[in-house]
């Protein structure tokens, strides 16, 4: 009893829409539901009030340490011995003042180091490696006086001044110098500011540094209070963190989650009734495409193909009929070329009987002749004759074999020289025809290839080009090296092929010239794939054709 092979398909179609509806129903509630959850329980710990006032005491704390350790530094430099030297820049002393300045000024959180006198004018900046705008561009006025000053431990706080006109927001801890003046910290608004943290609850709590300038936000910017206030330990007289909470925005996410569960439910909907109506099209579409596939090979073209797209049931099925078409037109087209060898056995005894007697006669006659010429052009033709004669008595051989052909000899050949004797076979035909031939080849371009093998491939290609180019056209006989080939392109301006033609120019016996055997381009091409190279022949309908040939080029 013969058992059911496997399944070969990974994934049923219809297990697989099924579990995609299954999905659209059950993920986008679930998804909304857990984040509506989610909101709930968060927005409900944010809200109590420990976590508020746990939230400001640690804000504080945070600012509080900022600044002490701006004030720890501070009190440094003004109590270092040689700070008045630094204007000295001559003394030992003063640089090394300086060197220590640059090195305190170059922190990230500072702009520099200022220096102001006893009435409170600015006597020097010390640029850090962040400073920008005044007082280090001269060229725009630094100003002090009228912002607010508050005692900070042992240092006065000045400011802050908030960002304007392109400049960034700052303050100063300043202290007082033992021998007069006064030495202060430039330093960044926003290196304090951000340790605010970022807005909480979708923007609901928002938290703010409030000063005696002010309220600043996160990044350093003056803000306004819309909201309930809640506000946390001082840090300085009139410095404090405060949450700004938005009554209004607490309903809202909710109100957006339960839009969202109705919003959820529609889709839903609209998804399974869109699914569905794939599912069928698809099913549909895709059997179609088998239905018409078995019409056409029926008629005969066993190139067709059905898209395979998919590794599901029908995926399967087409991959299946994709290889008995396959198969049918191998068998088909092995029985047609068994066929048309035959007939090609039988009409190459028949030509070799004739044609060689012929030619050995023609041979004679040519040698002959040569030895008795003393124009040297003539006698370059005669004996271009001859190597042509013995070139078609081996084309005679070849065609006798052509299953078979004998290996090429495939030596280093001059491409030029082949273009040459070429152009000295085919010219009066050229000129009989009313077409321009031009032959354009390197001097040095070399390929490893069979050269009689070779003038039978560019003979062929360029009396094909010549019978398909009217009077007043163009022949183009075109070589040149490309990587480690050599490309030979013959090119006419004719009338092109049709594509339909062009699939079948190179199968033996087929022609569309009343008076040919269909057999030039067929052994053109094999014997350019016996060099290791190939044919191939490209043509727009109305426009000309271009074949080319590529070779395996000269190393040396």
């Amino acid at each position: 009893m013969k058992t059911r092979p496997p399944n070969p398909y990974r994934r049923s179609l219809v297990r697989r829409y099924a579990l995609l509806l299954l999905a659209a129903a059950a993920v986008p509630m679930t998804v909304v539901g857990a984040l509506y959850d989610g909101y709930a329980r968060g927005l409900l710990d944010e809200f109590t009030g420990e976590q508020l006032d746990a939230r400001l005491a640690a804000t504080s704390s945070r600012i509080g340490s900022f600044l002490e350790e701006r004030s720890y530094q501070l009190d440094t430099l003004a109590r270092y011995p040689a700070v008045h030297a630094v204007e000295d820049t001559d003394s030992r002393r003063g640089g090394e003042t300086a060197s220590l300045l640059r090195i305190g000024a170059d922190a990230q959180d500072l702009y520099g180091i200022l220096f102001f006198s006893e009435g409170g004018e600015l006597t020097r900046a010390v640029a850090g490696a962040a400073a920008s705008g005044p007082p280090y561009w001269p060229e725009i006025p630094f100003q002090v006086a009228g912002l607010p000053r508050t005692r900070f431990q042992d240092a006065e706080l000045v400011g802050p001044s908030p960002p304007a006109d392109g400049q960034s927001g700052w303050l100063l801890l300043q202290e007082p110098l033992p021998g007069g003046g006064a030495i202060a910290l430039h330093v960044r608004l926003a290196s304090l500011t951000e340790l605010l943290g970022a807005p909480s609850g979708a923007g609901v709590v928002v938290p703010l540094l409030r000063t005696p300038a002010g309220d600043f936000d996160g990044v350093g910017r003056k803000a306004g209070i819309q909201g309930r206030l809640v506000e946390g330990p001082e840090i300085a007289p009139g410095w404090r963190p405060v949450l700004v909470v938005d009554s209004a925005g607490l309903l809202r996410p909710f109100v957006a989650a339960r839009y969202a569960l109705f919003v959820a439910a529609a889709v839903l909907l609209g998804a399974i009734a869109w699914l569905s109506a794939r599912l069928a099209s698809r099913l549909q579409r895709r059997g179609d495409l088998l239905a018409h596939g078995a019409e056409v090979i029926a008629a005969g073209d066993f190139s067709h193909r059905v898209p395979d797209a998919g590794d599901d049931e029908l995926g399967f099925v087409a991959v299946a009929f994709n290889r008995m078409s396959a198969k049918l037109g191998g068998l088909v087209d092995g029985a047609v070329r068994m066929e048309r060898l035959a007939v090609l056995g039988k009409l190459s005894t028949g030509v070799a009987h004739e044609v060689r007697n012929p030619l050995a006669t023609l041979k004679t006659t040519v040698q002959a002749l040569a030895r008795a010429e003393q124009d040297p052009p003539r006698l370059q033709l005669l004996r271009d004759m001859e190597m042509e004669i013995d070139r078609m008595a081996r084309a005679m051989e070849e065609l006798l074999a052509f299953g078979r052909p004998r290996p090429p000899e495939r030596v280093e050949v001059q491409v030029r020289e082949v273009a040459r004797r070429l152009h000295a076979l085919v010219a009066n035909e050229a000129a009989r025809r009313r077409v321009s031939l031009e032959v354009k080849t390197p001097p040095d371009l070399r390929a490893v290839v069979d050269s009689d093998h070779l003038l039978q491939i560019l003979m062929n290609l360029t009396l094909n080009a010549l019978q398909a180019t009217p009077e007043g056209g163009k022949v183009t006989l075109d070589a040149y090296p490309a990587g480690p080939h050599v490309v030979i392109e013959v090119a006419d301006d004719g009338s092109g092929i049709t594509p339909e033609t062009l699939r079948h120019v190179f199968e033996p016996f087929f022609t569309t010239k009343g008076g040919g055997t269909g057999l030039g381009l067929s052994i053109s091409r094999q014997l350019a794939e016996l060099n290791d190279g190939r044919l191939t022949l490209e043509s727009v309908y109305g426009a000309g054709s271009t074949a080319r040939v590529t070779l395996v080029r000269s190393e040396t």
